[in-house]
């Protein structure tokens, strides 16, 4: 598969599940209005379609990529989040950041230890640390983002040195961020879903013992 699909692949579905209205329940908890998930959405498979970049020599930027990802993470930042946690979120992201930076590090020193898909691994990893560190949905969003986004630059300075060249939030970078959005997604359904038939029983248990009585 083409560096970029799983982006693509990823854009398009939660385009179409926010067009029909799937990822409400979401939206609703994160107090974020569906018009505006499908203008951000759109906006981001406009530009990784099109392929939109910035040169600043030697160092190329991607707009899907690195930009509209910032862009988005302080969107979040400044009208969705608490204030009083703001700054904690900001360090959770940037602990996430350096430990997806470690790995990818690690493995292209020693490839022998990525024991299966690099593009697999990460998303992982970064929603495992995420989870641990947050239970809202919009700072755990958040965090998705910008970990994912810093990852990729602090990897792209390490390769300059090495190659000469600076590509940030190229295509492989995109299908990370993106792989790790889907993941989350999954994550926040399921949630949702345990949590829905928690509630449920205990409704349900809670009428059958005012029965009993």
């Amino acid at each position: 598969m083409n560096e970029g699909t799983i982006a693509l692949l990823s854009q398009w579905s939660l385009l179409c599940l926010a067009w029909m209205g799937s990822i409400d329940a979401q939206l609703l908890e994160m107090r974020i209005s569906p018009k505006r998930v499908l203008a951000v959405i759109c906006s981001f498979l406009i530009c990784t379609f099109v392929s939109w970049k910035l040169y600043f020599a030697p160092i190329e930027v991607s707009l899907s990529g690195t930009l509209l990802p910032l862009l988005t993470g302080a969107w979040l930042y400044y009208a969705r989040m608490q204030q009083l946690r703001r700054r904690l979120h900001v360090l959770g992201a940037c602990a996430t950041a350096i430990l997806l930076f470690w790995l990818q590090w690690l493995f292209f020193t020693d490839p022998i230890l990525m024991f299966w898909d690099e593009r697999i691994i990460i998303p992982v990893a970064a929603i495992l640390s995420i989870l641990a560190m947050s239970r809202q949905s919009v700072a755990q969003l958040f965090q998705v983002i910008i970990s994912l986004t810093l990852a990729d630059v602090l990897y792209s300075l390490f390769v300059w040195k090495l190659s000469g060249t600076c590509q940030l939030g190229g295509e492989y970078a995109q299908d990370m961020l993106w792989s790790t959005v889907s993941l989350w997604y999954l994550v926040s359904v399921t949630r949702l879903a345990v949590l829905r038939i928690v509630k449920w029983r205990k409704t349900v248990s809670s009428h059958s013992q005012q029965k009993r009585w």
